[in-house]
C-alpha cells in the first residue's frame, strides 16, 4: 500500500497553507476584477462616441 502514500520529492519543503480569505481572494476576488477591468477597458474602446456639435459658422463669407 506504498503507492497510495503520498510521496514528497527529495528537498521539497511545504509552504504554510492558505487561509479562507487568503484562497477566496485569490481564486475568487482578484480573477472577478481582472474581468472586470479588461471589460471595462474594452467596452471603453469600443464605446459610441459622441457626436460633435456642428459649429454655428458653416462657412467662410
Amino acid at each position: 500500500m506504498q503507492f497510495l502514500a503520498s510521496r514528497f520529492e527529495d528537498g521539497y519543503v511545504p509552504g504554510p497553507g492558505l487561509s479562507v480569505a487568503q484562497t477566496v481572494f485569490t481564486y475568487v476576488v482578484i480573477p472577478v476584477g481582472l474581468f472586470t477591468v479588461i471589460a471595462f477597458v474594452s467596452w471603453l474602446a469600443s464605446a459610441p462616441r459622441k457626436e460633435k456639435a456642428q459649429s454655428s459658422v458653416s462657412s467662410i463669407n
